[in-house]
């Protein structure tokens, strides 16, 4: 459900009565529908907080019968929890808006998101480790990175008015972790805060290696590698990568897990474990997205990287080789300007099947 920015975040609670009248019912008519006792529905008819009271069997039938009340329930359900995690920013210090956030939802990622997103920030802020890295795991994905990106953004498209305190947390939780354990959460929440503080700052946070011998270690230097990219084009910090993964088996591991788990392609299997065949429809979306729009030096991950890693894994790339390479084609004749990509893009068209 998509929410205006100048509509009001938190939904105020709402008499069942008041929504039944705005669907031109009477109590009678609802009891009449429902087939509910009378001595149910007045009890909840004129209580503000008749949600929190209703039983399940009761609300089943109430939403079967009055318009609108589905959606009232999903309002109240997730601006409850936005209102919860928005007063802990507060307290925390940080300064966010209710018309960025309002117009964040408006065509962005599902409340949910937003909120874990926001409870993460609430996390950095305090210092708390584990509810940091545990928050942050669960933004793990294309629609959920929507919303971490707003929130590790400056104004006018970010969510906080000045970053600068969320940094400063941020880089002491880095050292606090010191790369956290090779538990699923710690290593994709501490591997998300790496990238995205790179993303912002331009420097990669923390010591990270392209000889990693452990899952944690090996998230992490791609996170930041990324973020690198992403951030200063760097074409060398790709070539360096491209290098680490011929030398590195767990590197491409990792390098599969990454990009098909964040494109929910495959599961995020706790151990890091891959099934040895699985459709890989969302990321050839994305790589052909990326491909015609990406700057030249995460163009070069792609082709050097990410794509023969995943033609490694299925020499078909879900049926769609044929447009992975149209959209590579097109983009080298639109123009490259560092030879080493063109190079680089020449070689793979030449290698697919």
């Amino acid at each position: 459900m998509s929410v205006t920015a100048d509509e009001p975040l938190l939904f105020s609670p709402l008499p069942l009565g008041a929504l039944a009248e705005s669907a031109m019912l009477s109590m009678a008519d609802v009891v009449f529908l429902s087939k509910l006792p009378a001595s149910t529905l007045s009890r909840l008819w004129r209580n503000e907080h008749w949600l929190d009271r209703v039983s399940g069997a009761t609300l089943q039938q109430l939403v079967a019968v009055l318009p609108g009340l589905a959606e009232y329930v999903t309002r109240r359900s997730y601006g409850s929890r936005l209102g919860t995690v928005l007063r802990e920013c507060d307290e925390a210090g940080l300064d966010i808006s209710n018309g960025r956030i309002g117009a964040l939802l408006s065509d962005g990622p599902p409340a949910q998101h937003v909120a874990t997103t926001l409870a993460a920030a609430s996390s950095m802020m305090r210092l708390d480790s584990h509810g940091a890295v545990s928050n942050l795991a669960r933004c793990w994905g294309a629609s959920q990175d929507v919303a971490l990106d707003a929130l590790f953004s400056a104004e006018p498209h970010g969510l906080l008015a000045d970053m600068a305190p969320l940094v400063e947390k941020g880089l002491q939780l880095i050292d606090i972790l010191d790369g956290g354990t090779n538990s699923l959460h710690t290593t994709v929440g501490y591997g998300i805060l790496v990238h995205k503080l790179t993303k912002l700052t331009g420097a990669v946070p923390a010591d990270t290696s392209p000889h990693a011998r452990e899952r944690n270690s090996a998230f992490a230097y791609r996170s930041g590698t990324i973020g690198v990219l992403l951030r200063s084009g760097d074409t060398d910090a790709s070539v360096a990568y491209s290098r680490s993964l011929d030398q590195n088996a767990l590197l491409r591991r990792n390098e599969l897990w990454s990009m098909t788990s964040f494109y929910a392609d495959m599961p995020q299997s706790s151990d890091f474990s891959l099934p040895a065949k699985g459709g890989l429809h969302n990321t050839e979306a994305a790589m052909s997205r990326d491909l015609a729009s990406s700057n030249e030096a995460y163009l070069h991950y792609l082709v050097t990287s990410a794509i023969p890693v995943l033609l490694e894994h299925d020499q078909l790339f879900g049926a769609a080789t044929g447009e992975i390479a149209r959209q590579l084609r097109d983009r080298l004749e639109r123009g490259v300007s560092d030879k080493r990509v063109v190079t680089a893009g020449a070689k793979l068209l030449k290698s697919m099947p």
